[in-house]
This record gives structure tokens, C-alpha cells and sequence, in this order.
């Protein structure tokens, strides 16, 4: 036999058991319990308020870059077309960003670099210090062979955004003077079986962690 409760002026909550269901107590905490709390059951019908254990993963978001890009860009930071967005359960909790470059390679030979960073929307996160006018960025990319082989990188950033509103994270490039930087393939982009001309993939991770 079901429950109703009837409201004030209309409408009604109505509580239900299921058809072959045996004979249980469930005994209700005292008081109300605090924001953001559940009920949980001590498994002979006790219930209780608990709040999220801290640390506990509570989603996970993840997007690829598989197809293939490039930059020009001269110490200016651009969009590589890699990002994803996650909307956060608290304010108290973090967001563990994880990033993998599978392939960057340069079109110069010698010593070359391309810094990396995250965007918390228009933000850069987890950056390097600020000095005079240098680049703040998370990782780099050194392409240090002769604009075939290029290299990879991976990182990872806890964050704080304190909102529970969607939010999006992307990850942006840049390359020095005189150069084209190629995001997962080689220089010459050749249709080969050479491991020089192999494919690669980027990733982003989001995971939100229990505050």
C-alpha cells in the first residue's frame, strides 16, 4: 500500500514499496542534514546524512585530437582544436586536467621548442611565473632532429574553479620566427608505411575530484 502525502493546496508525494517486498524498517537521521548531503543506509534500515568522501573521482570527460593541424604563429599562443568542458557538482571541488601530445614536429632543423598551455576559459593555468615578457606556458615540445621526427608531451594540472557552471578547458601553441610547427604527422606528411610519416593522437582529460 502506497504513502501519499498531500501538499498544502495541491500536488502530492507518494511513497511506494515494490510488489514482492518483504518486511523492512528504514529509520530517518534526526534534522534535516547539511547542503550537498545524501542519505545513506547502514544496511538493516538505518539511514543516515554523509557528505562525498574528499578525493573521490565523481565524473570523468575526455576529448581527442586525431586529425592533423598546424601553426605558424611566432611567440603568440593559438588554439591547437583541443579542448572539452565539464560542469562541476561543488564549488569546494577541483578538476584534475591531464593533456597528451602524441606528435609535434617543426619544418626547421636544430634545436627548436614549442610551448604548450591550458585555458580554464580565457584564463592560462598552471603556468610558469610571469617575467618581463617572457612566455608562460605549461610544457614544451623540443624538436631537436632534422624536421621528421619532432617529439611528444604530457601533463597534468589540479584546478580550482570554484563554480559549479560549465567550463570549458583547451589547450593552445605556439612556434619561434622562421618555422611551421605540424601536429601529428611528419614534415613531408608522406603516404607511407616509414615510421617517420606514422599518425598520432592528442587527448584531454577532465576528472572532478571531491573537494
Amino acid at each position: 500500500m502506497a504513502l501519499r502525502l498531500n501538499g498544502s493546496s495541491s500536488g502530492y508525494v507518494e511513497l511506494d514499496v515494490p510488489a514482492a517486498a518483504g518486511s523492512h524498517t528504514l529509520t530517518l537521521p534526526d534534522g534535516g542534514g547539511s547542503s550537498g548531503q545524501y542519505l545513506q543506509t547502514n544496511g538493516s534500515g538505518g539511514l543516515s546524512w554523509a557528505g562525498v568522501t574528499t578525493g573521490k573521482i565523481l565524473q570523468v570527460v575526455q576529448a581527442s585530437k586525431t586529425d592533423t593541424t598546424s601553426t605558424a604563429s611566432v611567440d603568440s599562443f593559438v588554439d591547437l582544436g583541443l579542448s572539452a568542458s565539464i560542469t562541476p557538482t561543488s564549488t569546494s571541488n577541483k578538476i584534475l586536467v591531464m593533456v597528451s601530445i602524441g606528435r609535434a614536429v617543426s619544418n626547421s632543423t636544430g634545436f627548436r621548442m614549442a610551448p604548450f598551455r591550458i585555458l580554464r576559459g580565457s584564463t592560462a593555468i598552471g603556468v610558469g611565473d610571469a617575467e618581463g615578457v617572457r612566455l608562460q606556458s605549461n610544457f614544451i615540445i623540443f624538436d631537436t632532429n632534422d624536421a621528421n621526427y619532432g617529439g611528444a608531451g604530457a601533463y597534468q594540472y589540479l584546478d580550482s574553479p570554484s563554480t559549479t557552471s560549465s567550463t570549458t578547458y583547451k589547450i593552445q601553441w605556439t612556434g619561434q620566427a622562421g618555422e611551421t610547427w605540424y601536429l601529428h604527422r611528419s614534415t613531408g606528411n608522406t603516404n607511407s608505411t616509414d615510421t617517420i610519416h606514422s599518425r598520432a593522437a592528442s587527448h584531454i582529460t577532465l576528472m572532478e575530484v571531491a573537494g
